[in-house]
């Protein structure tokens, strides 16, 4: 069932919505975008520039950024859509580094949503 709580963010659409109405932070390896989205699970959009190096890195890079965001959203109660940009440091990334700078980023969208709901 991991499916079922992570999803692809396909269209171009959606990606828009995510980077024109959507939260942002950036750290040392990513830029995160996130956006509240109405349905029960969440959405993961990549963006992993040739920049970054060879098709092989560039899979690995995609491989670790979909397992960490995984692993930070696991029996998360609230549903985003994500765009996660690679930064061209990402290619010396590993999981725990990832891990790390999405767990940053996400207190400030909570926070977000906690003080929408106020208002």
């Amino acid at each position: 069932m991991p499916n079922d709580s992570l999803r692809s963010l396909a269209k171009r659409r959606d990606f828009e919505l995510v980077f024109k109405e959507g939260l942002s932070a950036a750290a040392k390896y990513l830029v995160v975008y996130a956006r509240p989205n109405e349905l029960s699970w969440n959405r993961l959009g990549l963006s992993v520039s040739k920049k970054i190096g060879n098709a092989v890195i560039r899979n690995r890079v995609k491989r670790l950024l979909r397992e960490a965001v995984r692993e930070v959203l696991e029996g998360a109660s609230h549903h985003y859509d994500f765009v996660i940009v690679a930064k061209k440091t990402a290619a010396e990334a590993g999981l725990e580094n990832f891990i790390r700078e999405i767990e940053k980023f996400l207190p400030k969208i909570s926070h977000e949503k906690s003080s929408d709901s106020i208002h």
